[in-house]
């Protein structure tokens, strides 16, 4: 609120993320207790009251808007980034709307999320249901249509705008397929938890195993009908096909982390951004807590050449925690340094001239008893 009172005069883009609902399940009791009288057991009456303390905040924000003026050409979205992931228990207990699957899964409950717009001045308000499948891809064109930005006819733009059906929700509005997937690997594989989806069909894919769903008779995706329809099974199958061989250019590709830019100085990174296929990445703090064995390297492009500070640790800086005896290691590029690890240090530091250009970063800390791991948490600086 702070953010958007202090750009008010002028256009803004706000995007709100919380980290709720979500484990771990803290919330004030005042939210899950209504649901614990209604028999709900923990955690899902703290995550159903995590929902309604969001409920909270959003009306929050919008009375926010009110205030200051701006709630008539605001384009609020409110959304969600995956299916419920506690909303349901594994046999069916609790609320899905009916839908197979929850976070994570290729059935409907996996992806399927509420999409709501709000923007009086722009006649989106109240009252009106859109039916036409749609995904993320459609966010950016439709916002840019809206904003009148002007995208580059070279960009290969995979979604559309959604404009005509937000005028108009009986717009025209041709035949599309879509296709999500599930990948959580260091590089994607053809046919794993996929979903291919029309209006009325939806082909749901893992591995061998691929089943076709009629989601105008059977939206809770429970008999498949794929030897029933076999063109359609066939269609759908070439779709996937085509669509994995379009985005299946850029699979190989590393997002790299900056190094040395003065708007983000210094850079901390964490070892959640880690590649290493071969071994279980660190995600969680109960794997940090844990101090789980693994390591892997970050990819990174230094954009300037000069003396970076790197300074290794197992935990968050503000708990120095102390480090285990042993030794410290670091790896960029061809380049490598050690160090012992000092009596009750938190933190090892290295000083580095490191060179412009693309990097593999890599950590360790191996301890005496024999042991090794990555460290946690990372810090980068650029000192001259």
């Amino acid at each position: 609120t702070k953010f958007i009172e202090y750009n008010k005069s002028r256009p803004f883009f706000a995007y709100i993320t919380t980290n709720a609902p979500h484990s771990p399940y803290f919330v004030a009791e005042k939210y899950s207790d209504p649901y614990k009288k209604l028999g709900i057991e923990s955690p899902r009456a703290e995550f159903y009251g995590m929902i309604t303390n969001i409920d909270e905040n959003v009306g929050k924000l919008r009375a926010k808007l009110k205030q200051l003026g701006l709630d008539e050409n605001t384009v609020f979205i409110f959304t969600t980034d995956n299916g419920t992931a506690a909303g349901v228990g594994r046999k069916g207990q609790g609320f899905n709307a009916g839908m197979r699957g929850r976070k994570g899964s290729e059935y409907e409950g996996g992806h399927r999320v509420p999409f709501f717009w709000h923007w009086p001045a722009g006649h989106l308000d109240a009252g009106r249901d859109i039916d036409n499948l749609a995904a993320h891809i459609d966010i950016l064109p439709t916002l840019s249509e809206i904003c009148g930005l002007r995208i580059p006819a070279t960009t290969d733009l995979d979604g559309k705008s959604l404009v005509p059906l937000l005028n108009d929700g009986e717009a025209k509005w041709p035949e599309r397929t879509l296709a999500v997937h599930s990948q959580r690997i260091e590089f994607p594989q053809k046919w794993r938890k996929a979903a291919v989806m029309t209006d009325r069909w939806r082909l749901v894919t893992d591995g061998n195993r691929r089943e076709l769903f009629d989601m105008k008779a059977d939206p809770g995706q429970q008999k498949d009908v794929s030897s029933d329809y076999p063109d359609v099974f066939k269609k759908l199958g070439k779709s996937y096909e085509d669509w994995f061989e379009h985005i299946s250019d850029r699979f190989g590709d590393h997002v790299r982390t900056h190094l040395g830019n003065a708007n983000e100085n210094p850079v901390k990174l964490t070892c959640h951004d880690w590649h290493e296929p071969t071994a279980s990445v660190p995600w969680n703090h109960g794997h940090i807590k844990r101090d789980l064995m693994s390591n892997g390297f970050w990819t990174v492009h230094v954009e300037q050449s000069g003396t970076y500070e790197i300074t290794l640790r197992s935990r968050p800086a503000h708990v120095n925690y102390p480090l285990r005896p042993g030794t410290a290691k670091i790896k960029v590029g061809d380049d490598a340094e050690s160090k012992p690890i000092p009596a009750d240090a938190t933190s090892v530091s290295f000083r580095m001239n490191l060179k412009k250009g693309h990097a593999n970063l890599q950590t360790w800390f191996d301890e005496k008893g024999g042991k090794s791991r990555g460290a946690y948490f990372v810090d980068v600086k650029l000192l001259k």
